[in-house]
């Protein structure tokens, strides 16, 4: 934390106080009371202190919770009550600041952008300072966010593609840069892009690998199948044997097309330097 407030005092004194910000900030405490008193309101279908005969509750004090905005940590009020479903009583719960919830949306999704870049926790903290404002955020904190990351990336995943009405198919593969047993190399991710007739197009899936072998093309080509893609008209490839034999497996007599990006980069590998611009030009 102290890092984090000595790397925000130094970016202070060279841009100078956000003065804007400081004055959003010290109104936060009261926009969140109003806007968590109107939820209130309208799930008891009562204003405080109106005694109504379909009243669905009752208030019961408030709480205070830390909480962090992009304008900041700060400690807000929400107000308490008991909502009532026949016999049965409940505490109310807000939707506007979910149970437990001690970060704004904003703040996580900067978290997962700088995750995402490749930051280690030391560095997501520091690049956040101007949000966090010394507010904790522990190793488990970032480890709780990128898990839901995944947790949705793998549903996504698994996701129906039945109702994917995909005229052209896309498959080839991007290289990323990962660190792997502390050594940073280059990895493929296997990537799936459809086609629709109005010309929508829809990434259908990403697969991270080791390789770009007939045997991991294999599999993700079946798992496109196995999830109820139909035979597109089209598919578009580069020249790897192994995803041509995939496709031939899975859709026997699909067309299959040379991606011509493809071809003109082989091309232009093996052109001379002194006919490379007539080359590209034809």
């Amino acid at each position: 934390m102290g890092k984090s407030t000595q790397c925000l005092g130094s970016m202070e004194g060279l841009f100078g106080a956000d003065r804007l910000s400081e004055a959003l900030r010290g109104k936060i405490r009261e926009v969140i009371w109003t806007l968590a008193e109107a939820e209130l309101a309208e799930v008891l279908a009562a204003q405080p202190y109106e005694r109504r005969g379909e009243r669905r509750g009752y208030r019961n004090g408030k709480r205070e919770r830390w909480v962090s905005t992009g304008l900041g940590a700060t400690v807000v009020e929400l107000p308490r009550a008991r909502l009532t479903e026949g016999e049965e009583e409940k505490e109310w719960q807000s939707m506007l600041i979910e149970r437990y919830q001690r970060r704004a949306r904003s703040v996580d999704s900067a978290l997962l952008g700088c995750y995402l870049s490749g930051a280690n926790g030391r560095r997501i903290r520091g690049a956040l300072s101007p949000l966090l404002r010394g507010a904790p955020l522990s190793k488990s904190a970032i480890s709780r966010v990128v898990g839901r990351l995944q947790a949705l990336f793998t549903e996504w995943r698994k996701r129906s593609l039945k109702g994917e009405s995909v005229v052209f198919l896309y498959l080839d593969a991007i290289a990323l840069r990962v660190r792997i047993a502390n050594r940073v190399v280059s990895v493929p991710v296997l990537v799936a892009v459809g086609v629709k007739a109005d010309g929508q197009k829809v990434v259908l899936d990403l697969e991270l690998l080791g390789s770009e072998s007939g045997e991991c093309w294999g599999g993700f080509v079946e798992g496109l199948v196995h999830r109820g893609l139909k035979r597109p008209r089209l598919v578009l490839i580069d020249g790897n044997k192994g995803l041509r034999a995939a496709v031939d497996k899975n859709w026997p007599g699909t067309q299959v097309q040379r991606c011509t990006v493809h071809k003109l980069r082989n091309l232009e590998r093996h052109t001379p330097r002194h006919a490379l611009e007539e080359v590209k030009s034809d």
